[in-house]
């Protein structure tokens, strides 16, 4: 049977403030010809440092992306509450990328995955295998960035860390391609026919906006590509339709007109190349390790 987030959360016993103050007693005996008021305070302040509601991590944190890097799961073993007398904020969890490792305050680096709202914590409860999926939201460059996992209580108008784990190793991140082609894909010639046939599994894009028109290519060049700029021959091309927000194309195939090169090994790469109005410029393609020969 599945749980609710509520049914992980569970109490502590708690204990009596009567023995910590029989035990103070007794551990300090000279302080009983001080004056009463003294020692009364002392007690209420050592009493009172678990009453404060203070959620934190107990247990390890860790994080998983998924396989095509759109979300992540955060998952957190234990978060606990360790005063007797107050209630907790409501909670979040959130993964952080920094330049340099956090160490409190201010957080300055890019929010990379947040949960939504997770119910607060009652006095002495805890929440057991804490997981959650949430969308990944890449950082603006690439780079080697340190991970910062937190946790957020809501308290006085805003969401603050309470409490924090720095991920022990940086992690390579970069910014989503606004492009993707999925494979497999093929091509074939018809030397008779004057045309090759282009097909790939998935054209699909993550502008907010309508894409420019769309240009799917072969290309064959003397080394594998590897990005930058094309030096080669392109035997064929199709135009495509620009992609509204959302969309993609799926089981893509089309036929082209054949522009033979000139004799020789090449290697092959499907390009795609979206236009500003101006010109075409590459998004994305896939590339053969295999020559050809022509």
């Amino acid at each position: 049977m599945g749980h609710t987030p509520l049914d992980r959360r569970r109490h502590r016993k708690s204990t009596s403030h009567h023995g910590k103050q029989l035990a103070l007693e007794a551990f300090l005996p000279e302080l009983r010809p001080m004056i009463k008021l003294n020692r009364v305070l002392l007690i209420t302040f050592i009493a009172g440092a678990s009453a404060v509601a203070a959620p934190k991590f107990t247990a390890p944190v860790r994080y998983d992306f998924t396989n095509d890097m759109s979300s992540l799961t955060l998952r957190a073993n234990m978060i606990t509450n360790p005063s007797k007398e107050n209630a907790t904020g409501s909670l979040k969890l959130q993964l952080w990328a920094t330049s340099s490792p956090y160490a409190g305050g201010a957080i300055r680096g890019h929010l990379i995955a947040t949960t939504q709202k997770i119910e607060g914590l009652g006095p002495g409860q805890y929440y057991e295998n804490l997981k959650r999926t949430v969308p990944y939201d890449p950082p603006p460059s690439a780079g080697n960035y340190y991970l910062t996992f937190a946790l957020m209580e809501y308290s006085s108008g805003a969401y603050r860390i309470v409490s924090h784990v720095n991920m022990s190793s940086q992690k390579q991140l970069a910014p989503r391609a606004l492009f993707q082609m999925s494979g497999p894909w093929k091509w074939q010639t018809s030397i008779e026919g004057g045309t090759v046939e282009l097909s790939v599994a998935k054209i699909s894009h993550t502008r907010r906006g309508k894409t420019g028109t769309l240009k799917l290519s072969l290309w064959l060049t003397d080394e594998p590509y590897r990005g930058g700029r094309l030096v080669g021959y392109e035997i064929a091309q199709a135009r495509k339709d620009p992609l509204a927000p959302g969309y993609q194309y799926n089981n893509v195939k089309n036929v082209a007109k054949f522009v033979p090169p000139p004799s020789g090994s090449y290697y092959p790469t499907l390009v795609l190349s979206e236009s500003d109005g101006k010109k075409f410029q590459v998004v994305a393609y896939l590339t053969s390790t295999t020559p050809a020969s022509f």
